[in-house]
C-alpha cells in the first residue's frame, strides 16, 4: 500500500473520530434545556420549521426519539440505578412529553427531522462557557429542499473522544513513519 494512501485513510479516520464525538452529548447536571426560536432566514436562530429530537447515543439510526418538537423544552435526567439513565420531555409549558432509556450511561445524540427523517448535529459552537451551545442541523425536508436549522442547548458539553482513538490513529501515522523509512 502506498504512503500517501495510509495517511489519507488515517486522516480520514481521525476526522470521523471527531465529527462522531461532537455529536455526542452529555448532561452537565441533571436537566437539560433545548430553546428552539424561529425568527426567520438571516437571524441565527431558526429551526426552519424542524422537530427536535434526543436519541439514545447507541442508537445510530435514530430510531427511537425522545421527541423535543418545534418550540423547545426540558429534558430532565434520572438514574435508573441498572447502569442506564432515564430521559424525560417537558414541554415549554411544563407538561411531560414522553421519556426514553439511555443505554450505559446518560449520553446521548440529537436530531433535527423536517419531514424526511432526523439528520445529526453538523456544528456546535460554544456560546458561554462552560454548557451553552448553538446546535446546527443540515437535511432535507419532505420534498427533498434543502433545510438548516438550530437549537440553543443549555446545560450540556460535548463527550471527548476516548483516548484509545487517538492513540489507534497515532500508532498508524507510527507505521507510515517506519514503512516509509524501510522504503526509503
Amino acid at each position: 500500500m502506498k504512503i500517501s494512501q495510509i495517511i489519507v485513510a488515517t486522516s480520514f479516520m481521525l476526522a470521523s473520530s471527531v465529527a462522531t464525538a461532537a455529536t455526542i452529548w452529555a448532561p452537565t447536571n441533571m436537566d437539560t434545556d433545548f430553546i428552539q426560536f424561529d425568527f426567520g432566514d438571516g437571524v441565527g436562530f431558526t429551526t426552519n420549521g424542524g422537530n427536535l429530537a434526543l436519541f439514545d447515543d447507541d442508537d445510530t439510526g435514530f430510531i427511537k426519539p425522545l421527541k423535543i418538537g418545534e418550540s423547545g423544552g426540558q429534558v430532565v435526567f434520572s438514574d435508573n440505578n441498572d447502569g442506564s439513565w432515564n430521559a424525560e420531555f417537558f414541554d415549554v409549558g411544563n407538561a411531560s412529553g414522553g421519556s426514553i432509556t439511555l443505554s450505559g450511561d446518560n449520553s446521548f445524540s440529537l436530531g433535527m427531522d423536517w419531514g424526511d427523517g432526523y439528520y445529526g448535529d453538523s456544528n456546535a459552537s460554544l456560546l458561554s462557557s462552560p454548557d451553552t451551545y448553538l446546535v446546527v442541523f443540515d437535511g432535507l425536508d419532505g420534498s427533498g429542499a434543502k433545510k438548516s436549522g438550530n437549537t440553543l442547548a443549555v446545560d450540556l458539553a460535548p463527550v471527548p473522544v476516548p483516548a484509545a482513538v487517538w492513540l489507534f490513529g497515532s500508532g498508524l501515522l507510527g507505521l507510515v513513519g517506519i514503512a516509509r523509512r524501510k522504503t526509503a
